[in-house]
C-alpha cells in the first residue's frame, strides 16, 4: 500500500472510534459541548469545532512522538499498551474524576480570562484531550494496518507522528462537521434548565468510567498502593471541593490562586508520591460457570502441546482496559453457539491476558502481525493462522472453528 493509503486509513479508523465502546463516555461529554454552543453564533461554533480537533490531533501526534522515543530505544509498543502503566491508567482515573466533579459543580474549570473568546478554545481543546486518550484502548476497523504501520521500526519518525494525528483528525471529524454547519445544529434541543440535569448525569457517567479503570488498577497493583491512590482521590475532591466554595469569581485573587495552587500540588504530587507497586502478575487458569467457555490458560507449552497433537488452538487476546475486548465477550464470544461450535470442533481456546505487561504474551501477539486489542486468531498445525477482524460476530468465530475443522478434523486427536 501507498503512505497516501495508509494516511486515508488513519483518517477511516479515527472515524470509526467514534462508534467505539471505549468513547462512549466521551459522547456524553461531546454532546453537552454541542448543546452548549448550539445557541451561540457560528463563529464561536467553529472555534469550538478547531479547538476540539486541534486536541485530539495534539494529544495523539504526542502519543506519537512518545512511541517514536520507545521505537528509538529498541523496545516494541502497541496501540492501547500504554494503559498497562499503573501510573498512566491512575493519571487518567484522576482527571476522569476531576471532569466528573466539574459536571456535577463541585467546581467550576475556569480556563483562560473570558469564557466566551479564549475558554471555549481551550475548553474544547481540553476535551479534544481527553477524548483521543479514552479512544486508545479500542481499536477500530482500518485503525489496525495504519497503526501497525505507524508503529514498524522502520517507519519514519514523522510519518509515525503524521498518522496519529491523522488518526486523530478523524476522531474529532464528526464534531468539526457539526460545528461548521449550523443548519444541523440549529435543530438540535435548546439549551435550559434541562441542561443542568444533563450534565449532572454525564457527571455519573463519568464516575462509572472511573470505577471501571480502577478495577484495571486493582489488578495491576498491590492492595495497599490501591488503598493509598484512593485516599488520594478523596483528597483531591476535597481541595476541588475549596476551589469551587472558597476561590471563585467573587474571592480574591490571592485566595484563588492559594486554593488553585494548593489542588494542583495535592494531585500533582500525591501522583508521584503515592507508591504504585505492582502486584504479582501470576495467574491461575482462568475459572468459568457451567454456561461459559472453558477457557484455558496462556503458556506457550500448552499451545504448543496441543498443536503437536494436531489440534488447533483459539487465541482471544484482552484485557480489562480494553472496552472493545470486554464488549465482543458479552456479546459474540461467549455464547452458546460459540460454545457448541468449540465443543463440536475440539477447538482449544486460550484467553492471553493482556492487562499487565508480559513479554511472552507479547511475543506472541507479535506473531499475529497486530499491536492492537482485541485480537483473535485460529493457530492450526503446521504454522497456519487464520487472524479474524478486529470486528466480529459469533458466525465470524464459528466459522472460523469450521474452516479449522476441516482443515484437521476432531478425530484426528484421537
Amino acid at each position: 500500500m501507498t503512505l497516501l493509503t495508509y494516511y486515508a486509513l488513519a483518517l477511516l479508523g479515527g472515524l470509526v472510534l467514534n462508534v467505539m465502546p471505549c468513547v462512549l463516555p466521551v459522547l456524553t461529554l461531546k454532546a453537552f459541548t454541542v448543546f452548549e454552543h448550539s445557541t451561540r453564533d457560528a463563529r464561536s461554533q467553529r472555534t469550538a469545532g478547531i479547538g476540539y480537533a486541534v486536541g485530539t490531533m495534539t494529544a495523539l501526534a504526542a502519543l506519537g512522538g512518545v512511541i517514536v522515543a520507545i521505537k528509538a530505544s529498541g523496545r516494541a509498543f502497541g496501540w492501547g499498551m500504554q494503559f498497562q502503566q499503573p501510573a498512566f491508567v491512575a493519571t487518567l482515573i484522576a482527571v476522569i474524576v476531576a471532569f466528573a466533579l466539574n459536571a456535577l459543580g463541585v467546581f467550576e474549570l475556569e480556563v483562560g480570562g473570558s469564557h466566551e473568546e479564549r475558554g471555549g478554545f481551550l475548553g474544547a481543546v481540553a476535551n479534544g484531550w481527553f477524548a483521543a486518550v479514552m479512544a486508545t484502548p479500542c481499536s477500530a476497523p482500518f485503525l489496525g494496518s495504519a497503526a501497525a504501520f505507524a508503529l514498524a521500526v522502520d517507519t519514519p519518525a514523522w510519518v509515525t507522528i503524521t498518522i496519529f494525528a491523522t488518526i486523530g483528525l478523524g476522531l474529532a471529524s464528526p464534531f468539526v462537521l457539526l460545528t461548521f454547519m449550523p443548519g444541523l445544529s440549529k435543530r438540535l434541543p435548546r439549551p435550559g434548565p434541562w441542561m443542568d440535569t444533563f450534565k449532572k448525569v454525564m457527571g455519573f457517567t463519568l464516575l462509572a468510567t472511573a470505577v471501571w479503570l480502577m478495577g484495571t488498577l486493582l489488578r495491576q497493583v498491590t492492595q495497599a498502593s490501591a488503598q493509598a491512590f484512593l485516599a488520594l482521590l478523596l483528597a483531591m475532591s476535597f481541595c476541588l471541593w475549596l476551589v469551587g466554595a472558597y476561590a471563585g469569581l467573587d474571592a480574591g485573587a490571592a485566595r484563588r490562586w492559594a486554593l488553585r495552587a494548593l489542588a494542583a500540588a495535592v494531585t500533582v504530587g500525591g501522583l508521584f508520591a503515592v507508591p504504585l507497586e505492582r502486584a504479582s502478575t501470576a495467574s491461575a487458569a482462568p475459572t468459568h460457570a457451567d454456561d461459559a467457555i472453558a477457557w484455558v490458560g496462556f503458556d506457550p507449552k500448552t499451545i504448543e502441546r496441543e498443536l503437536a497433537a494436531g489440534r488447533p488452538v483459539f487465541l482471544d487476546y484482552t484485557a480489562d482496559w480494553c472496552a472493545s475486548c470486554k464488549t465482543n465477550d458479552k456479546l459474540f464470544v461467549d455464547t452458546p453457539v460459540v460454545r457448541e461450535a468449540l465443543a463440536r470442533t475440539r477447538i482449544t481456546p486460550i484467553k492471553v491476558d493482556m492487562t499487565n505487561e508480559d513479554d511472552v504474551k507479547e511475543a506472541w501477539l507479535k506473531k499475529t502481525g497486530r499491536n492492537d486489542l482485541p485480537v483473535y486468531v485460529v493457530f492450526m498445525p503446521g504454522g497456519e493462522m487464520d487472524l479474524l477482524p478486529v470486528v466480529i460476530t459469533s458466525k465470524t468465530l464459528t466459522d472460523a472453528f469450521e474452516r479449522a475443522a476441516k482443515k484437521h478434523p476432531p478425530q484426528r486427536t484421537n
